[in-house]
């Protein structure tokens, strides 16, 4: 059951409590609907002590949550994306529009910055980090803590390393305290017009290390692979499914007569792909995360050059010992450790084959 509504509070500030209170991880206010959060991948709706959304009513909580220069942006736009901080908590918001309506989605960040032990990842997250440049990739789809891993990655370096790190996001979710690294924050759109422009002028700021949300365009993956190619280690994340499936989204946003020249640049920059899925606990009491690892070596990069894509799944099985593994693999330990059921894992398994082959 929800902890309630706290009515001496404004409804938005209302509603932001009770999702820090209820430990939801996303909430969704839309027309004619109760607002209503995410908890342990289950949608609950806020229906005690509250009306239905009406039009008037997601127009007042934009209005309450928003600059005028944000404002007029979405007006322009018709969708904005942006961070805040409520009560020492962080946001993230995406307000677009349905049916002419105001739709709000927020993403309740951390408390702090995480870092890789907390987030039980393993040690091949934090060696990759010796590197002095290359490519590294999160990928998996929307909620799989991709930027969540990366900035434990980020906190890691700042932590053991004197580097100088530009981070490049839309919008900024953590900010980090000067450790051992000098660290800059450049928000799309206040710091930096966009990520295309903000990676060229990157290339004159002298960092060793750069992450950037996500590569969606060609434009932004030749940036990448040039500034990994250039002494630079650069984090970024993709939506793709596996690690097969990472390598074979970059080289086919190319055209056929590229894509030799960007096989050799990515099988010498590539450092490590880390795809990963956000698997529901079967008591519902949490999520439990299914990690696949690629680390390039001699095997890897070979097979990128001789494009033998297909056979990266049984390249990572053949190198388990040095820490790479398969989406399977966790699966397949919840599965048989009771922490979530064959249903969950065969959704988000690349291979079911495996699945049934190996549980007890």
């Amino acid at each position: 059951m929800l902890n309630v509504l706290r009515e001496d509070y404004m409804i938005k500030d209302q509603l932001l409590q009770v999702m820090i209170d209820n430990e939801g991880s996303d909430m969704y206010i839309t027309v004619w609907a109760f607002p209503a959060i995410k908890i342990g991948g289950e949608i609950v709706k806020i229906d005690d002590g509250i009306d239905e959304m009406s039009p008037e009513d997601t127009k007042q909580f934009v209005e309450s949550l928003l600059t005028q220069e944000q404002f007029d942006m979405l007006s322009r736009d018709k969708n904005l994306d942006f961070s805040f901080s409520f009560y020492e908590r962080r946001f993230r918001c995406n307000i677009s529009f349905q049916l002419g309506n105001y739709m709000i989605v927020f993403r309740l960040l951390t408390w702090k910055v995480p870092s890789i032990d907390t987030l039980h990842l393993t040690d091949v997250y934090k060696d990759v980090l010796k590197k002095g440049q290359g490519l590294i990739l999160v990928t998996g789809p929307t909620w799989s803590w991709k930027t969540t891993t990366l900035w434990a990655m980020i906190n890691h370096i700042n932590e053991n390393y004197s580097r100088h790190i530009i981070t490049i996001e839309d919008p900024i979710e953590y900010v980090h305290e000067h450790k051992k690294s000098i660290i800059e924050h450049k928000e799309i759109g206040k710091d930096v017009p966009d990520y295309e422009t903000a990676l060229m002028w990157a290339m004159r700021q002298n960092p060793q290390v750069i992450f950037f949300g996500e590569m969606r365009t060609k434009t932004e993956m030749e940036s990448a692979l040039r500034l990994a190619e250039t002494g630079h280690l650069v984090l970024s994340t993709l939506h793709t499914r596996s690690a097969y499936q990472t390598v074979t989204r970059i080289l086919d946003s190319f055209s056929g007569s590229e894509q030799d020249q960007i096989r050799m640049q990515l099988a010498d920059s590539l450092v490590a792909v880390f795809s990963q899925r956000l698997l529901k606990v079967e008591d519902g009491t949490g999520m439990k995360l299914a990690k696949e690892v690629l680390v390039k070596n001699s095997a890897v990069a070979n097979l990128i050059r001789e494009n033998d894509l297909h056979q990266i799944p049984s390249l990572i099985q053949t190198w388990v010992r040095f820490g790479m593994q398969l989406l399977e693999d966790d699966i397949i330990e919840y599965i048989n450790g009771w922490y979530i059921t064959e249903e969950e894992g065969m959704k988000y398994a690349n291979n079911p084959k495996l699945i049934t082959e190996h549980i007890s």
